[in-house]
């Protein structure tokens, strides 16, 4: 509920058109995306909720007008599916349409067997479930899988998502033949 000069009224809800106190309850967003409603908790303080609601509005706006806005690391964090979205965006401006294409099929590929819903959630055994349904599920040659798994490396890294551990070792170059089954997992190990 907001007052008279736009801010959130603290613990005041509607309720059959009447306005209640309830101490008790969240603060909550709710916003469209084209014809799905989005809801996202934003804790129990109104000071926090306003200003959350205020960058939501912001950030809104400037979608509507066509700039591209990134999440900080204080709001909610970037879905799978945006981020496919938004990337495949970019590669279709800067890349041939059959290289779009390909990109496309590899992270439809990838969202099948990744069911993460954020990408900071993904790591790097959905990167080998990934390669292991290309090669088993969808029945792709080695050569077919790293070229796959290449393109959701690049993917990942141009979101700043490490799919190496601590300790690793950062190897530059994987050859196809390193992606032979059960290798796999040590080809993870040197990203």
């Amino acid at each position: 509920m907001l007052s008279a000069n736009g801010r959130v009224k603290p613990d005041v809800v509607l309720v059959n058109s009447k306005q209640e106190r309830h101490p008790e309850g969240a603060y909550y967003l709710e916003w469209r995306e084209g014809s799905k409603r989005r809801r996202l908790s934003v804790g129990k303080d109104a000071a926090d909720a306003n200003a959350r609601r205020q960058r939501k509005e912001a950030e809104l706006n400037a979608r509507n007008n066509g700039v591209h806005v990134t999440p900080d690391a204080n709001g909610s964090p970037l879905s799978l599916t945006e981020a496919v979205r938004d990337f495949l965006e970019e590669k279709g401006l800067q890349r041939k349409s059959k290289t779009h294409a390909d990109y496309a099929t590899v992270l439809r590929y990838f969202q099948q067997s990744c069911h993460k819903q954020y990408l900071t959630d993904v790591t790097r055994k959905d990167l080998l479930a990934f390669s292991v349904y290309c090669r088993e599920e969808l029945e792709l040659s080695p050569r077919t899988v790293f070229n796959k798994f290449a393109r959701v490396v690049a993917f990942l890294s141009a979101h700043k998502i490490k799919v190496h551990e601590r300790g690793d070792a950062e190897v530059r170059g994987v050859r196809a033949r390193d992606l032979r089954q059960g290798r796999t997992e040590e080809v993870l190990r040197q990203l």
